[in-house]
């Protein structure tokens, strides 16, 4: 969690991207099967009936695990603009509200969404066209909300401790952190 030991050990690199490692494999699959999906239309002019579904599965896991990416290398969306004219302490106050903010949402979301994959187990349907069962995609939301909070909660930390020793906490429209 440290940021001055961010990439000192491949556990710290690991750690520090991997929800970008998942949502790279997840990308990848993605692209497979829409373009294996392609050339059956092409070559066959008969796509498969599970690949529709296999991307919207892909997609859904892969947009939640990227949306946790995105807190921990905060590159979300934020008003850096009107931020940078406030004082380090409103910012330090305002980091703050934007975290519990997102910790709020995903506590929220990830409650009731335990709710619907509890429901989707039960009908123990599949996957049209695939053995996959449909909770499965369905888990992927409160999956998606305990990473997301966690990494709020690094956040929280790692903003803790700059403001504590002084450092600016002003967010940057820099994404490349």
């Amino acid at each position: 969690m440290s940021d001055t030991n961010k990439y000192g050990t491949a556990l710290g690199k690991v750690e520090e991207n991997f929800e970008g490692y998942i949502a790279i494999v997840l990308i990848s699959l993605y692209t497979l099967l829409i373009f294996y999906t392609v050339i059956q239309r092409v070559t066959f002019e008969n796509p498969p009936s599970f690949t529709l579904n296999g991307t919207l599965l892909l997609f859904t896991w892969m947009v939640w695990v990227a949306a946790a990416w995105a807190i921990r290398h905060e590159s979300h969306f934020r008003f850096s603009l009107a931020r940078s004219r406030l004082s380090n302490r409103a910012n330090y106050v305002l980091r703050y509200v934007d975290f519990v903010t997102w910790v709020s949402f995903a506590g929220i979301v990830g409650y009731y969404s335990i709710e619907l994959v509890q429901r989707r187990l039960a009908t123990g349907r599949p996957i049209l066209g695939t053995p996959i069962p449909l909770w499965v995609a369905y888990l992927a939301i409160p999956v998606g909300m305990a990473l997301i909070i966690l990494r709020a909660t690094q956040q929280i930390i790692m903003i803790k401790r700059k403001y504590d020793s002084g450092e600016d906490v002003t967010p940057t429209s820099d994404i490349s952190k």
